[in-house]
């Protein structure tokens, strides 16, 4: 089979530390964002110190707008594609945003997007932690098994695969990484974020390359089947 090399500059867990983004002037063909890309309030005194989802919305959107982000994304891609998966930390969504401003946008889910010629797939759950924040679930197999069931060519999750890149251990999926480890599939790359000791680190597992961007921002070369553009 004919292959084809794709450059995806991937990001995840800035917490709207984005000037370093903006300032990237490598190529490459999609920028694929995989979770908590915006700040947060977090436990403050006039929320009553918990985590009030009303009041991280606004929070993240009047951050959006006050960074003049739309614009300046914008401006930055020149026309190229965005991809993102939310992350917990994320009470709005990136894609929505960001196709306001004419920006081509997809979020990722669990049933699947074209893009580029290739099936991405993916999902924004994470395990459980407390319940305070966006995308905490107690079970994932369905999830996972969704996001299989698409054949994708990319996986893009927020949280990684339970004992691959996701130091120290905490919130990594174990369904995902029994599934990527013993499930027959072709994904080509795994890209994730979440845990940030591992981020900026990469490494092979079989044939798919699984990329931890936390806190990071990376150029990555995937090869992936030739592609045919609509």
């Amino acid at each position: 089979m004919s292959q084809s090399m794709l450059r995806v500059l991937h990001s995840s867990d800035l917490h709207g530390a984005c000037e370093a983004l903006l300032a990237m002037q490598e190529d490459f063909e999609v920028w694929l964002d995989t979770g908590d890309f915006f700040p947060n309030l977090g436990r403050v005194e006039a929320t009553g110190f918990r985590i009030d989802p009303v009041e991280e919305r606004q929070h993240q959107l009047h951050w959006f707008a006050e960074a003049e982000l739309a614009g300046r994304l914008h401006d930055w891609l020149q026309g190229r594609k965005a991809l993102s998966v939310p992350g917990n930390h994320d009470f709005v969504p990136l894609a929505a945003l960001l196709r306001q401003s004419g920006v081509d946008a997809d979020e990722i889910t669990s049933d699947g997007v074209r893009a580029l010629g290739l099936t991405w797939a993916g999902f924004r759950e994470v395990p459980w932690m407390q319940g305070e924040w966006e995308g905490e679930a107690r079970d994932l197999d369905a999830l996972v098994d969704a996001a299989f069931a698409v054949d994708p060519d990319i996986l893009a999750t927020h949280a990684p695969p339970a004992g691959i890149l996701d130091h120290p251990g905490l919130f990594g999926i174990p369904e995902l990484a029994t599934a990527l480890t013993e499930r027959k599939h072709n994904i080509k790359a795994h890209f994730f974020g979440h845990e940030h000791d591992d981020g900026g680190k990469w490494l092979h597992v079989g044939e798919t390359l699984c990329v931890n961007a936390a806190t990071a921002i990376m150029i990555v070369t995937v090869s992936t089947p030739e592609r045919v553009m609509p």
